[in-house]
């Protein structure tokens, strides 16, 4: 073959190709299902606005303030992409993640977690269901109240630590840091039994906050690129840098965060190992969950070592990140705010006389200012703020006078649920009363249904009750204390808790240095 034929070849490939991607976006711009919703056209045809936002427009993560200029222009049902829908709706919020509804999600939140064994990453309905139920019986409310004295030794030790080692010292504190270790070393506790203690850590460091913080940052190149985590994880990284020079200092960012995930993988892949031993020596811990599920006849494809390590990974790092990041903002707000203080103070020195003495959860989460605090703390960090995409195969759904076919992946965002202005007027300021007496909606139903940090439907967080139990001890045992009333923001302020950017989890702008405070003596 001479060299004018294999450019000859070379261009009619081409041309092959450009004339396949002109009739798919042709058929996806008349002649998909889909092409009646409104939307960008550019949106409708391909990823790239998506991908845009997500990774370069800012500092990435823009897509849910995209999402929101999109809504404005185009009305509450657009099409965000080739397969998918977004609605802005929150009276069809339960509608769509109604309970009794097996959904799919979108497989790539496994991939990117590298989470495919995990409840969180199963895709179909029916891995997930089976997935859930082993979780179950361990995060009902009465299992995780057994869990309420060893929260409290934990939230004990950050205080009685702060008050020896930062109380009049005029050393600068980033609270995030502290309360990430609380919640890590809970989280660890619940799952097996064990208290790695990270409270007492140098600087309260834990490489475990640190893996899961770095994991969450690049978050959206593994979403739309899920062949980088493939290639740092099996190319020698100047293979990889010379294949892509342009993006070595991103692979160099991704290949520590996936170290960092595989060392953390690895301790609790160990960790496991020593748990299915015990058990199998009859020492187990059943207070755990890894005891619980090792306590079930599991089918042998959900009892295996990778199912039980990333169950572990999951609640470990889910859990600290959501709970920690909910005690940041409300120790800010509270802080902020001096009658919020002072009514918040009153009422757990009025309820509880002796802070060396404090009491159970139920009594905690019978007292309204407190409840009220952290039910706006949980609202304004929106639990998961990325776009939750889920598709229905048994039919049809209807948006008003909109037919969504079967098998259409239709998202929602927390975000805009907790920004509703008729349901939250004034939606971005910190304004526990809001939730005091028996609070309604426009509609009449309970304001309680729209406060969505934890989800709805089959796919709800199942950590929930742990993470009230952790809120509700975390946040009384700190303000109810003596060094409540000497902390002071330090160089803090609103931005450093406002959502900037969509990591799967909100994060503030990358310029921010966190919440951070001084004890004064």
């Amino acid at each position: 073959m001479t060299t004018q034929d294999l450019t000859s070849a070379a261009i009619a490939l081409l041309v092959a190709l450009v004339l396949y991607q002109i009739a798919i976006v042709i058929q996806r711009l008349y002649f998909h299902p889909l092409s009646a919703f409104p939307g960008p056209r550019l949106a409708a045809a391909t990823y790239i606005p998506e991908i845009y936002y997500d990774i370069f427009e800012g500092e990435g993560g823009q897509l849910p303030f995209a999402l929101q200029r999109w809504h404005k222009s185009y009305g509450p049902i657009i099409r965000i992409n080739p397969q998918e829908l977004h609605v802005q709706d929150s009276s069809w919020y339960e509608t769509l993640y109604a309970p009794s509804r097996p959904v799919r999600k979108l497989p790539n939140w496994g991939h990117r977690m590298k989470a495919m064994e995990s409840a969180l990453g199963a895709s179909d309905a029916t891995t997930y269901r089976k997935r859930r139920t082993a979780l179950n019986p361990f995060f009902t409310k009465r299992k995780i109240a057994e869990f309420a004295p060893s929260v409290q030794q934990v939230c004990d030790r950050i205080v009685s630590r702060l008050e020896r080692e930062y109380r009049g010292t005029g050393r600068v504190l980033n609270i995030t840091r502290a309360w990430e270790c609380m919640a890590s070393d809970i989280a660890t506790l619940s799952v097996f039994g064990q208290d790695p203690r990270s409270v007492d850590s140098p600087g309260f460091c834990s490489p475990t906050n640190r893996a899961t913080e770095s994991l969450v940052e690049p978050i959206k190149w593994f979403t739309h690129l899920s062949i980088i985590p493939t290639l740092i994880d099996r190319l020698p990284e100047w293979i990889v840098t010379a294949l892509m020079p342009p993006a070595e200092l991103i692979l160099r960012q991704l290949s520590k965060v996936s170290s960092r995930s595989s060392d953390i993988s690895q301790v609790m892949e160990l960790a496991v190992v020593e748990a299915r031993a015990a058990h199998s020596d009859g020492k187990g811990n059943d207070h755990s969950l890894i005891g619980s599920l090792l306590q079930q006849d599991l089918p042998p494809e959900e009892a295996t070592l990778p199912h039980f390590t990333q169950e572990a990974v999951i609640v470990v790092g889910a859990g600290g990140e959501t709970v920690a990041r909910t005690m940041t903002l409300a120790t800010f707000h509270v802080l902020d705010n001096p009658a919020v203080q002072k009514r918040l103070v009153e009422e757990l020195n009025t309820a509880i006389p002796d802070a060396a003495e404090m009491p159970d959860w139920n009594v905690l989460s019978a007292l309204p200012y407190l409840s009220a605090c952290i039910e706006e703390s949980l609202r304004l960090t929106y639990g998961v703020c990325e776009k939750r995409s889920r598709a229905y195969d048994g039919g049809d759904l209807m948006y008003g006078e909109w037919r969504i076919p079967a098998g259409t992946f239709v998202g929602m965002s927390n975000y805009d649920v907790s920004h509703d202005e008729e349901i939250f007027p004034d939606s971005f300021s910190f304004i526990p009363e809001r939730w005091l007496g028996d609070p309604r909606a426009p509609n009449g139903k309970a304001l309680s249904r729209y406060n969505v940090s934890f989800g709805k439907g089959m796919r709800s967080c199942v950590g929930m009750q742990l993470a009230y139990l952790e809120l509700y001890l975390g946040v009384a045992t700190f303000f109810r204390s003596r060094l409540a009333s000497k902390a002071r923001l330090y160089e803090t302020n609103k931005s450093d808790v406002e959502m900037a950017r969509d990591c799967f989890v909100p994060r503030a702008a990358k310029k921010s240095k966190g919440v951070r405070v001084i004890f004064e003596s």
